[in-house]
């Protein structure tokens, strides 16, 4: 089983730096990807990512000409985003608040991303109603997130299959890591507790009144991303409810968007 991941709000400027280049190709690539679903001009398009950590998400919108700007409860990684953003020569804001509590205006931002976050979250619903409300009417959500179709993740070590456990072990299992064995969690002080399949994504989204269609990871890749081998495999994978099960199965991890 791969290792799990060093918590993501706990890397260091220089860790942060070196991953700059491909969290700015992983924004273009989700920016790119949304545009399925409306246009997006650089210019007049307020992002906010919510969990922004050091802010690479937010720097990588910031050099395509986006409005951006993040939220971050953790105030070290705050810091190492505005060290990193006057390395990189932009001017961006990572402000405090929670998934669950923004700070921030309502119906303000035209897309609102959370990457590998939600999960790590105490209540997710209350995350979900907040993007809901500070999105403008015709806003996109998008947010990745821990997966309880695959076996496989990177979310704690030593558990073979542990994205199959019931949900309720799952917590027990990270909750007793975090306070017994930290390492095998990152040492993160926010353990993934929340998994979800695209019942539970859909479930939640309308509860917080997102009432468009759902569009999952597979829905969003677009053929041109890859070569023959890739857009071949694309179309199977997209053929049907069953062949996307089987790839959410082989390949950790899920993503989502939908229009507010």
């Amino acid at each position: 089983m791969p290792a799990a991941r060093h918590a993501t709000e706990q890397l260091s400027l220089d860790d942060a730096l070196a991953r700059l280049p491909k969290s700015e190709a992983y924004a273009r690539k989700i920016l790119t990807r949304l545009q399925r679903l409306r246009p997006f001009p650089p210019a007049s398009t307020a992002v906010v990512d919510v969990g922004a950590a050091q802010g690479r998400f937010v720097i990588g919108c910031a050099r395509l000409g986006y409005r951006a700007l993040g939220v971050e409860p953790w105030a070290p990684a705050r810091e190492t985003a505005a060290r990193l953003a006057e390395l990189s020569g932009v001017d961006i804001r990572i402000l405090p608040g929670t998934a669950e509590a923004t700070g921030l205006p309502a119906e303000q931002f035209d897309l609102v991303t959370c990457g590998s976050v939600i999960e790590h979250v105490s209540d997710p619903q209350a995350a979900f109603d907040e993007v809901y409300r500070i999105l403008k009417p015709g806003g996109v959500f998008w947010f990745c997130t821990a997966s309880s179709r695959s076996p496989r993740q990177r979310e704690i070590n030593g558990f073979p299959l542990f994205g199959w456990y019931p949900d309720r072990l799952k917590r027990r299992i990270m909750r007793w890591a975090g306070t017994s064995h930290p390492h095998l969690i990152g040492h993160t002080a926010a353990p993934a507790i929340n998994w979800f399949t695209p019942g539970k994504a859909r479930r939640m989204l309308q509860q917080a009144g997102f009432r468009h269609a759902i569009h999952d990871r597979w829905d969003l890749r677009r053929p041109a991303e890859g070569g023959a081998a890739y857009r071949l495999g694309l179309r199977v994978v997209q053929s049907s409810g069953a062949t996307k099960l089987l790839a959410d199965v082989l390949l950790p991890g899920c993503a989502f968007a939908t229009t507010k």
